[in-house]
C-alpha cells in the first residue's frame, strides 16, 4: 500500500475528545489503567482490551440521552439513521478472541482485538479475492481491529521517499523486541527480521503465488533469479492484475542493474544474519523483490502491519484506521494507507503502540469492509487519486464512466436503509470541474506536474495548480507550528506573527481563486482549502493570543465560522454523517459560535448565516452541533 513514508501529521487541534475514543471515559490517561495486575505477553493486553472494550460499551449503553432534542438536532439524526432498528452490541470473550484468530493467516501473531468480522478467501469483487467481511450489522464507530505494528515506523532514510531496498536492509538489521521466537518463527511479541520475513509470505504478493509466476528451469538464468513467467511459457492464461502488480513490477527491478547490484547485497546480507524462508530455504534475489512489493503494496505511514493489510481498497470506504503514536495519546492524527488509508488517530497510551480500525458509517452483514488507500491529504482530485494508486499499488480506478459506475454499484451493494443513495451522486459531483468530469489518465502528468519544454503553467489542470498550492502552503503550516513548539508559552515573537497572519490571508485568497477556477463550490479540494484555513486561524488564536488584540481575534472568528459552516456541509454530503471528520468540524463550529456569542454576538449575526438569524437560533445551533458531536463520537 504505502509507496512513501511520510511524517504522521496531526489534525485534531481544535476538539478536546479524541473523535471514537478507543476505551475508557475522555480524560482516562491509559486505556489499561483500571488493570491492576501487569501485563506480561501480548496475549494478555489482548484480553484486558477486549474486557475494556466490553465494559465501556456496556456502559454508553446503559447511558440515558436526553429527552428533550433541538429541532436541527433531530433531523440530523433523522437523516443519518437507518430505518431498521440498531444492531446489538458486539462482545467478545478472551476465549471467543482465541478461537477466532486462529483461522487467521498468523494464529501466532493475532490481533490485540478482532471485531465483528471474519477473513474470506472468496471475495468476488475485491483485489486478491482475501478481505475482511462484517459478520452482523454494524453501526457507525464499531470497532473491528486492534494490532500493534510488526515493524514500527521506517527508517531515517527511508521518511519522505519511496519505499526502497533500504527498507529491506532496516528490515534485516531488526532484532527481537520480546517474546520467544518458534520453529516458523511467526510467534506473538517482538518484530525480529526472521520472524518478520516469514510473516510477509503471506501477504499481498504472497511467495507462493510469486514463485509460481516464474519458471525454475529456464537454462538463461540461475534458478533463484528465473524471471520468466510460467504462463507465458505454459501459454496458460495469466491474470492481468498478476502481470501488472507482480510479473511487470519485478522484471522492471531485474532490468535495472543498480537495483540488481542492491539486491544481491542484501542476499548476502541475509544469509549473513541467518534469515531464511519458512520452508529453510536462503532468501534469493526474487525474495528481495518480493519484499520490497510486499512494503510497497501494504506499508502504512506507521509501519507495517500484518492483519491491517487484509483491508481492501475503496473509494467511499466504510473504515477508518486510526494512528498509534507513542508521544501524545490527545491528539488526533490522520494517516492514510501507505498506499493506505491509514486515517488514523492517536490510540496509544503510555507503554503501547496500536492502531485501530472503526466503521465509519452502517455496514450491512456480509458487506466488504474496506480503506482507503490514498495517503495525506485525503482531498485530492480524482486525476491525482488515479496516479497514486497506480504508480503505487498498480490498480486503476478508472475514467468518468468507470467512476461512476463504481459508486453506483457501491451504494447498491450497501442498500438504501443503510447508506443515503444520494452520497455517491455527490461524491462523484465533489470532482466536477465546470459541470464536466476532468480528463485522466492512470500515469498522470508525464512531467509529475512540473513544466517541459514548450509548456506553461496555462497547459497543466487547474486541480493541478490548487494542489501544489495547497502542498506549498500545508508545509508552511508545518513549518510554523514547529517554530511554535520551541517558543516559550505566550512569548510570539512579531515575525512568527506576521508569517502566521500572512498564511491566513493567503489560505482566504486561495479559496476564492479555486471556487471560481472551479466552477464548483462543492469540490473535493475546496474541503482540503476550507480545512487549512481553520487550522491556521487556530494556530493564530492559539499561538499568538499575547499578540492578538480583541479586534482581530473577533476579526478571525467571523472568517472561522463561515468555513466551518462551509467544510460541514461538504463533509456531511461527500462523507455522510457518521464520519468523525465530521464530529471535528461541528466541535469547531459550536466552538466559534461560542467565542461570539461571548465577545461580539452582533458580530455572530451580522454573518447572516443559515438558521442563525437570531441570538436564540444561534444558541440552539450551538447546541445542536455539540450534541452531534457527541453522538458520532
Amino acid at each position: 500500500r504505502n509507496a512513501t513514508a511520510n511524517v504522521n501529521i496531526n489534525t485534531n487541534t481544535m476538539a478536546t475528545n479524541d473523535p471514537f475514543a478507543c476505551f475508557g471515559d475522555d480524560d482516562d490517561e491509559s486505556d489499561v489503567d483500571s488493570i491492576k495486575e501487569p501485563i506480561e505477553n501480548d496475549r494478555d493486553r489482548g484480553r484486558h482490551l477486549t474486557e475494556a472494550y466490553n465494559a465501556n460499551n456496556n456502559k454508553k449503553t446503559k447511558t440515558n440521552l436526553p429527552t428533550q432534542v433541538p429541532p436541527s438536532i433531530k433531523h440530523a439524526s433523522e437523516n443519518s439513521s437507518s430505518s431498521a432498528s440498531p444492531s446489538p452490541s458486539f462482545r467478545s470473550s478472551y476465549e471467543d478472541q482465541r478461537t477466532r484468530t486462529a483461522h487467521l493467516p498468523w494464529p501466532r501473531r493475532p490481533p490485540l482485538y478482532l471485531g465483528p468480522m471474519h477473513l474470506s478467501n472468496t471475495l468476488v469483487d475485491e483485489g486478491g479475492g482475501r478481505g475482511y467481511v462484517a459478520t452482523q450489522d454494524l453501526p457507525p464507530g464499531t470497532c473491528v481491529l486492534i494490532e500493534e505494528p510488526c515493524v514500527k515506523g521506517w527508517s531515517e532514510e527511508q521518511v519522505g521517499k519511496r519505499l526502497g531496498l533500504e527498507s529491506i536492509r532496516y528490515l534485516l538489521e531488526m532484532e527481537r523486541e520480546g517474546g520467544d521466537d518458534d520453529d516458523n518463527g511467526d510467534a506473538g511479541g517482538g518484530g525480529d527480521a526472521q520472524s518478520i520475513v516469514r510473516c510477509m509470505e503471506e501477504l499481498h504478493p504472497r511467495k507462493e503465488k510469486v514463485d509460481a509466476l516464474f519458471r525454475e528451469d529456464d537454462p538463461r538464468v540461475e534458478p533463484s533469479s528465473a524471471t520468466t513467467p510460467a504462463a507465458t511459457a505454459t501459454n496458460v492464461a495469466m491474470d492481468p492484475l498478476d502481470k501488472i502488480q507482480i510479473v511487470d513490477m519485478i522484471s522492471d527491478m531485474i532490468n535495472d542493474a543498480s537495483h540488481v547490484q542492491q539486491a544481491k547485497a542484501l542476499v548476502a546480507y541475509a544469509k549473513e544474519r541467518g534469515v531464511t524462508n519458512s520452508d529453510g530455504s536462503p532468501l534469493v534475489e526474487r525474495d528481495i523483490h518480493r519484499l520490497l512489493l510486499t512494503l510497497r503494496y501494504n506499508g502504512f505511514d506507521s509501519g507495517l502491519y500484518l492483519h491491517f493489510s487484509m483491508f481492501n481498497h475503496n473509494e467511499d470506504p466504510n473504515c477508518i484506521k486510526f494512528r498509534p503514536s507513542p508521544t501524545n495519546a490527545n491528539m488526533v492524527g490522520v494517516e492514510v494507507v501507505g498506499g493506505g488509508a491509514d486515517q488514523e488517530m492517536t490510540t496509544a497510551r503510555e507503554g503501547c503502540y496500536y492502531s485501530e480500525a472503526r466503521t465509519s458509517r452502517r455496514v450491512r452483514k456480509g458487506e466488504a469492509l474496506s480503506l482507503h488507500y490514498v495517503e495525506n491529504p485525503r482531498e485530492v482530485s480524482h486525476a491525482t487519486r488515479r496516479k497514486i494508486l497506480y504508480d503505487q499499488h498498480r490498480f486503476d480506478i478508472g475514467d468518468e464512466i468507470n467512476y461512476k459506475s463504481f459508486l453506483d454499484a457501491t451504494m447498491t451493494k450497501t442498500g438504501h436503509l443503510f447508506n443515503d443513495n444520494e452520497r455517491g451522486s455527490h461524491i462523484f459531483e465533489s470532482e466536477l470541474v465546470g459541470g464536466k468530469f476532468p480528463v485522466s489518465s492512470r500515469e498522470g502528468n508525464n512531467n509529475n506536474g512540473k513544466v517541459g519544454d514548450g509548456e506553461s503553467d496555462d497547459d497543466l489542470p487547474k486541480t493541478q495548480h490548487i494542489e501544489k498550492s495547497l502542498d506549498d502552503l500545508e508545509d508552511m503550516m508545518k513549518e510554523l507550528q514547529s517554530i511554535f513548539k520551541l517558543q516559550p508559552a505566550g512569548n510570539t515573537d512579531d515575525g512568527s506573527f506576521d508569517r502566521a497572519a500572512a498564511l491566513e490571508l493567503t489560505v482566504c485568497e486561495l479559496i476564492s481563486a479555486s471556487q471560481s477556477a472551479l466552477g464548483n463550490d462543492h469540490h473535493i479540494l475546496i474541503s482540503r482549502c476550507r480545512r487549512l484555513h481553520l487550522d491556521s486561524i487556530e494556530v493564530l488564536l492559539s499561538q499568538c493570543a499575547s499578540v492578538l488584540t480583541e479586534k482581530q481575534s473577533i476579526e478571525l472568528m467571523t472568517r472561522f465560522l463561515p468555513s466551518a459552516h462551509h467544510l460541514l456541509e461538504l463533509q456531511r454530503r461527500r462523507l455522510g454523517r457518521d464520519h468523525p471528520d465530521v464530529a471535528r468540524t461541528c466541535n469547531d463550529f459550536s466552538m466559534g459560535i461560542q467565542a461570539l456569542l461571548a465577545h461580539s454576538p452582533k458580530r455572530l449575526i451580522s454573518l447572516k448565516m443559515d438558521g442563525m438569524t437570531t441570538l436564540d437560533l444561534c444558541s440552539r445551533m450551538e447546541h445542536s452541533c455539540q450534541m452531534e458531536k457527541r453522538r458520532i463520537e
